[in-house]
């Protein structure tokens, strides 16, 4: 077995291993590419063997607030026929020293924001947990995402508008010419600790924008985003606190579901859920995932 740093020449290679290895994923073709996206420093590497792409470790360093020295392995994949073999913890060690090496102090499995493919680890891979404990991770937590059938709760936000505009609050999508000052607005308010403005500046570069804004005159009140990941996911989005008892969360989820269900998906995951009742009430979602957080010292 040849561990390797991956080159153009893979691109197909890893598409096919993550599709034959996460089969939760219905998009699992398109993840390598997704987290191999992300901004900052990238690692890729990748199992060969009998000149076979068997396996791949994709990651990074954090780009986010506060995350400079934090690693990351964003996607681990190993085809079933490969496994048993010490080839996960071939990749993984593979990965973490390129980590290292680049100046990581702490290494994590997943939640790479702005870009990931998982807030976590998704139990359901137990060969991912055994080998994450194996190699000396700790579980520090854990995150849910929910689910919302698209065909079973209403989307139309045409009374909520009208309700909000008596109030002097106007909906609607984001324009293409205003990315820069909903980034700012973001970066500014009580969001701007997070990598939601680098997650929001992903939205507007959609065509149409894939984020929706609440705004009272010039002043931003809210915003919400979709596909700014993964095509199915929502999120992120934020209200300012003072604002948050109009409903204006509500319109803006339920717009941004209603672009999700016009796109053709038939249900759409909220990542990295906060308040699960909100979302429960405003949109029938429900628990549907759940993502273990590891880490461990480089």
């Amino acid at each position: 077995m040849l561990i390797r740093n991956a080159t153009d020449h893979d691109k197909a290679a890893i598409r096919a291993v993550s599709a034959a290895s996460l089969p939760f994923e219905p998009d699992a073709a398109d993840l390598a590419g997704l987290v191999a996206s992300a901004p900052g420093t990238r690692v890729a590497v990748v199992a060969e063997e009998a000149g076979l792409v068997t396996g791949i470790a994709i990651g990074g360093l954090g780009v986010g607030a506060n995350r400079a020295k934090h690693g990351y392995v964003d996607l681990l994949a190993v085809t079933p026929e490969a496994r048993g073999h010490g080839t996960g913890a071939a990749l993984l060690s593979a990965a973490e020293d390129r980590l290292s090496s680049a100046g990581a102090a702490e290494i994590c499995l997943g939640g790479n924001a702005p870009v990931f493919a998982w807030p976590g680890v998704d139990p359901r891979y137990t060969a991912m947990t055994c080998l994450a404990e194996q190699a000396g991770y700790r579980r520090s937590g854990e995150i849910a995402n929910m689910m919302v059938e698209l065909g079973g709760v209403a989307l139309d936000t045409a009374a909520d508008e009208r309700r909000l505009a008596a109030d002097g609050i106007t909906v609607r999508r984001a324009a293409p010419g205003e990315a820069g000052a909903v980034v700012d607005w973001v970066k500014q308010g009580p969001f701007g600790g997070s990598t939601w403005p680098l997650e929001v500046a992903a939205g507007m570069a959609d065509d149409p924008p894939a984020c929706h804004v609440a705004a009272r005159g010039e002043q931003y009140l809210g915003f919400a985003c979709h596909g700014v990941n993964r095509r199915a996911w929502f999120g992120p989005t934020g209200t300012l606190p003072e604002e948050r008892r109009h409903g204006i969360g509500t319109a803006l989820l339920h717009r941004c579901l209603a672009d999700m269900a016009a796109a053709g998906h038939a249900t759409a995951q909220i990542a990295w859920v906060g308040p699960v009742r909100f979302y429960a009430r405003a949109a029938a979602a429900r628990i549907d995932r759940l993502f273990w957080l590891y880490r461990k010292a480089a």
